[in-house]
């Protein structure tokens, strides 16, 4: 019993380190949309996180599992739901709103996670989740409503990059039985960073020379790349193997404390009573949600 509780407590320092790190996101990226172009700077960042791993896969010999065939077809589905498409829509959407209004709005992922769990993979839809969907739509519209009902494109963009997680993560589970969670961020990595480059190539416009961006913005292109997408998922894969879902998650719903912090403290960017007011009716339709497996999870014990 001991020793089961102390795995837990390492999963939970896990989590919460992953939660401290991934916090940095919406700031990072609403910063670095600003110095060059936006999908340019998350295929830059995936391509670092994948080539930061190569050395250490070919060191612990697992670099011929990349070339699975089964593996290849399930991180396909992965790099396509959840680097390539959310990368477009967030990191161009945070371009065209602020830091704040990313942070609060990324968290409609886990109604999205509900609902596609509930349509197609056979999830009970009982009324608690119904009444906490209910609470995070209309906690979002709060954040979004501006006098008016005409919203800011930027923050339709990221709520829609949101709905594409959930079926990313599904490929993700089935991939983690056959693959280590280092062969699985490399290989999306490299996939879904190649595409988002051509992507960039193609749509956007580019003031000077692309290595030129990356020349003078290497410094947030490496906190993005390494940091963020390289650590804080390896923390979250570490710790998952420990504690439940449920837990993770509830741990996971500090991050939008902790980035509220991040973005008063480096951008200046204070909450408005009216984003503050949505933040917590947002939150509290996310309790609701996974109220009910925590108190199972607690039960069990």
């Amino acid at each position: 019993m001991i020793d089961k509780q102390k795995q837990e407590r390492i999963g939970e320092l896990f989590i919460f380190g992953e939660v401290i790190t991934f916090a940095t996101f919406p700031i990072i990226i609403n910063y670095a949309t600003r110095l060059m172009p936006p999908v340019f700077f998350a295929a830059i960042s995936t391509l670092l996180a994948g080539l930061c791993l190569l050395p250490y896969l070919i060191f612990t010999k697992q670099i011929r599992a990349i070339f699975e065939r089964r593996t290849i077809e399930l991180v396909l589905g992965i790099a396509l739901f959840i680097v390539i498409i959310p990368s477009v829509f967030i990191f161009i959407g945070t371009s065209k709103t602020s830091s704040i209004n990313t942070t609060l709005l990324l968290q409609t992922e886990l109604l999205f996670t509900f609902i596609i769990c509930g349509l197609f993979f056979g999830e009970k839809i009982t009324k608690q989740k119904i009444l906490g969907g209910l609470a995070v739509i209309i906690g979002a519209t709060i954040i979004l409503y501006k006098k008016s009902f005409q919203f800011n494109i930027g923050d339709i963009l990221i709520i829609a990059g949101t709905v594409f997680y959930p079926i990313g993560n599904i490929f993700a589970k089935k991939a983690l039985k056959i693959a280590t969670p280092s062969v699985i961020l490399f290989m999306r990595s490299i996939i879904g960073g190649f595409f988002l480059l051509l992507i960039s190539f193609y749509f956007e416009k580019f003031s000077m020379a692309p290595l030129a961006y990356a020349k003078e913005n290497w410094g947030i292109i490496l906190l993005n790349g390494a940091i963020v997408y390289l650590v804080s998922k390896l923390l979250w894969y570490k710790g998952f193997r420990f504690i439940d879902i449920s837990k993770a998650i509830s741990i996971s719903m500090a991050m939008p404390a902790i980035s509220l912090v991040y973005a008063a403290s480096f951008l200046h960017e204070i909450p408005t009573i009216q984003q503050t007011a949505g933040f917590v009716v947002v939150i509290t339709g996310l309790l609701f949600l996974t109220w009910r497996k925590r108190a199972i999870e607690i039960e069990g014990v």
